[in-house]
């Protein structure tokens, strides 16, 4: 085995291995040389550690005992004389959760469903350079996060699932929130796509927050898979009232042309609760959450959609 080879295989095994006992030996040898921390400074109990590539992890969301109310994030590269990780004390940072905290919840949906339509960006005119040559979709569509992603948040592990036209066997993103923000935001700034710092935080909180285990609502499997478990009658006082949905789709819900509500939410009620949430990109459909409408009753008003006529299929 040559030095190269033996490097590559033990800065492998840190990436996979790296832990908060080797980033903190490593942090306090680094950090009270340069900044007089010593080793009851640092907090790691908050903090996520990541690899962002073969050479660098990043630690998020570290305490330091003598400003308890400010995160830190700080990266570590790899080492190859040590062979071991150490930190870079230059990136070192404040988190600043205001960014996180001024973001728009309802407005991340809408961009999770079909960004372009939110942000005044051109629409993509080719297939995505990273959709998975397994995926069976071209074109724009290979551009929204919901594509590869799902309406239940669950990728290939949910609706997504193998058989599926829109299995791309790309994980969900349900388990993300409960990352750290700043990870969140950095995993999503690093796909290149056309979003703004605005965008990716509303995306972020998004992520973190308006995720629901849409399993809990909707049958996934069996005779009554695709039927949603709300109340009916509920529903109908809500779709007819509060949730504002009877002056636009009418008491059948075919009143837009070219959408059915029945249709969509009974071929695909993944995607209406989605929509019932956070509304439909490029129209002037209200979001429930930004109404304040509980996810009960939200699941209430798609459950009362599912009686709707039914007319030729709008899902997508």
């Amino acid at each position: 085995m040559t030095n190269f080879t033996k490097i590559n295989s033990r800065k492998k095994f840190c990436v996979q291995n790296f832990c908060r006992e080797t980033c903190f030996v490593a942090a306090v040898a680094a950090f009270s040389v340069s900044s007089g921390v010593n080793a009851g400074d640092i907090d790691w109990a908050t903090s996520t550690i990541t690899p962002l590539n073969e050479s660098t992890i990043r630690a998020y969301d570290l305490k330091y005992a003598p400003t308890p109310e400010v995160l830190y994030n700080v990266d570590f590269f790899f080492n190859e004389e040590t062979l071991s990780f150490e930190p870079d004390v230059s990136t070192l940072k404040t988190v600043d959760p205001a960014k996180y905290a001024e973001a728009d919840l309802a407005r991340g949906g809408l961009l999770y469903d079909k960004w372009w339509k939110i942000n005044g960006a051109s629409e993509p005119a080719n297939t995505h350079p990273g959709y998975p040559e397994v995926g069976s979709q071209t074109g724009s569509t290979t551009w929204r996060c919901k594509e590869c992603h799902g309406w239940d948040y669950k990728g290939k592990d949910g609706v997504y699932e193998s058989g599926s036209s829109h299995y791309t066997g790309i994980k969900g993103l349900y388990d993300v929130r409960n990352q750290p923000a700043d990870m969140i935001y950095d995993a999503i700034a690093r796909k290149g796509m056309l979003l703004s710092e605005q965008d990716i935080w509303d995306l972020t909180q998004f992520l973190k927050e308006g995720q629901v285990d849409m399993n809990k609502s909707i049958i996934f499997s069996g005779a009554q898979k695709k039927a949603a478990t709300g109340d009916a009658e509920k529903g109908r006082l809500l779709y007819e009232g509060a949730g504002g949905c009877l002056k636009c789709h009418g008491e059948d819900g075919n009143k837009i042309s070219n959408v059915s509500v029945g249709t969509v939410v009974n071929d695909n009620p993944w995607e209406g609760l989605h929509k019932i949430r956070f509304g439909e990109p490029g129209t002037k459909m209200p979001s429930a959450i930004s109404k304040d409408l509980s996810l009960q009753e939200q699941i209430d008003i798609l459950t009362y959609a599912q009686t709707l006529s039914q007319l030729e299929s709008d899902s997508h």
